[in-house]
């Protein structure tokens, strides 16, 4: 072993419950480690938002041994970060003041690398290694990984960070837990129990908790079974916002009037969104106004999004708090465009991430 790693264990054993502050006296992180063969090479340290989209937060290059450092600002509540070389990432999470260690190579940076920091960094690392092993080709072998996967990270991890980055975790363009599926459903809901229980007031309780609630209700219609639904779970996750001139429309206003609704998140101002707006209009006009809309946009120019808005027959509002929204953590969005679909008496029923898939399940 290198002398520089022993001397990273040890400070990292001797230090790592000290806090972490900053010039300014505001509390930080540090990442720190060393790529092997990477010489003078930039990295980025990154911080995932509520849209599933990365927001680079710092950034840095390696020394000529491919040693770094990196220090940013400590989150309000745990969070996921991802650091990146080139079109390589190694995720970890941040709770507070960490001081995260990390070794990789050029070479293998994101598949062959070490996590140090806290047991938390080090069980997720485990999982993105052993998740790169899994044939997600087979469905038993993918139910059995999730299965064990709950038990060893999940079961017991008391509203850490790990549950909800597991749970919301894409792979090859699909949820590796579904809700839809009801032993997916039931992940979700211990996950949630466990974030009630320990972080109630972690911003991704409550988006676990909305999302095991509505996936109970559905399986619950599914199979027939009547039950009293309690005051808090209520069938419908409502949304006030002002539309393109200025006034607020409820989703209530909408849905459970009689017809279907589809609630759309999206970005007007997106690249892609004007071949999105032309999709969803050949869509709503092969419905022959069976079916309505709710859009909500996230941009930040909405001047852009106003002019665009107003040339959609259906409702358009905007969201002015972005990626903070409470909307994006109430309906766990992850990627734009997300659909929903409602039922025609107000009932969450669906989701979709492609205009294909909408119109399947219209």
């Amino acid at each position: 072993m290198k002398l520089g790693s022993i001397f990273n264990k040890l400070f990292l054993a001797v230090f790592s419950s000290a806090v972490l502050i900053s010039c300014s006296g505001e509390p930080e992180f540090k990442v720190s480690g060393e790529i092997d063969g990477a010489d003078n090479q930039s990295l980025i340290l990154a911080k995932s938002d509520f849209h599933g989209r990365w927001i680079a937060v710092d950034s840095t290059r390696t020394n000529a041994s491919g040693k770094f450092t990196i220090k940013s600002s400590a989150p309000a509540s745990a969070e996921i970060y991802r650091l990146s070389l080139g079109d390589k990432f190694i995720y970890f999470p941040i709770d507070s003041t960490e001081n995260i260690i990390i070794n990789s190579s050029a070479k293998s940076f994101g598949t062959d690398f070490t996590v140090e920091g806290s047991e938390t960094a080090a069980n997720m690392a485990a999982f993105e290694k052993e998740l790169q092993k899994l044939d997600t080709k087979d469905p038993e072998k993918v139910k059995q990984f999730k299965r064990d996967v709950f038990n060893k990270y999940l079961k017991e991890s008391r509203g850490s960070i790990i549950g909800y980055y597991v749970l919301t975790k894409i792979v090859d363009g699909k949820a590796l837990y579904d809700a839809a599926d009801r032993t997916d459903a039931r992940y979700y809901a211990a996950v949630a129990t466990s974030f009630d229980q320990f972080r109630p007031d972690d911003p991704h309780a409550g988006m676990l908790r909305e999302i095991s609630i509505e996936a109970m209700k559905r399986h619950n219609t599914d199979s027939g079974k009547k039950r009293v639904i309690e005051a808090e779970e209520v069938a419908l996750i409502d949304i006030d916002l002002q539309n393109e001139n200025g006034k607020n429309v409820k989703l209530s206003d909408v849905a459970g009037k009689g017809k279907p609704v589809v609630v759309i998140f999206s970005m007007m101002t997106a690249e892609d969104s004007p071949a999105l707006n032309i999709a969803l209009s050949e869509l709503y006009n092969s419905k022959g106004g069976a079916v309505d809309f709710y859009h909500v946009s996230f941009d930040a120019d909405q001047y852009a999004w106003r002019d665009a808005a107003r040339n959609l027959k259906w409702t358009t509002v905007i969201d002015p708090a972005g990626q903070t929204s409470n909307v994006i953590r109430q309906y766990n969005v992850g990627v734009l465009p997300t659909f929903f679909i409602y039922n025609a008496s107000g009932s969450l029923t669906d989701r979709a991430q492609t205009i294909p898939e909408l119109k399947s399940k219209l």
